[in-house]
């Protein structure tokens, strides 16, 4: 199974930071590569809120539906995806710190889990990294 983290300090309230991370309608603006998102299912938001991201993959939209599974307000939420290339499991950690809150992100996933030994092994020489990069870029973005 495949693993990526970044952890960064935000220097803004964690009310703030957990409010940006909660609204589903802005997460194009800092998520990289996000066209857009939909919440599918009426509020309020948290646990059993499902969600639809588009996601450009190269030439390719990515759509993929989310359910969040655990949702502490101002602490921790999970996401899981069951997409057929990429079911996650991401769990957005945030700690309040002096300067304002430290965000952890990571996530647990398998990169096309029907090509098997393929799909593991794109998973440790590459998409460890690359998704890495990319959470530490939204963070930043955030």
């Amino acid at each position: 199974m495949g693993y990526a983290q970044a952890t960064n300090d935000i220097h803004a309230p964690i009310e703030a930071v957990w409010d940006a991370l909660n609204d589903i309608n802005q997460t194009p603006a800092w998520v990289e590569g996000l066209e857009r998102a939909e919440v599918i299912t009426p509020p309020p938001y948290g646990v059993g809120t499902i969600y639809t991201d588009y996601n450009r993959l190269g030439p390719f939209l990515q759509v993929t539906n989310w359910q969040i599974t655990r949702f502490e307000p101002y602490a921790q939420q999970v996401h899981e995806s069951q997409s057929r290339v990429l079911p996650s499991a991401m769990t957005l950690t945030l700690t309040a710190i002096p300067e304002g809150a430290r965000l952890d992100m990571a996530v647990d996933y398998r990169f096309l889990p029907r090509f098997g030994m393929m799909g593991r092994l794109l998973e440790k020489w590459v998409m460890n990294w690359l998704l890495a990069q990319v959470l530490k870029q939204n963070q930043v973005n955030l």
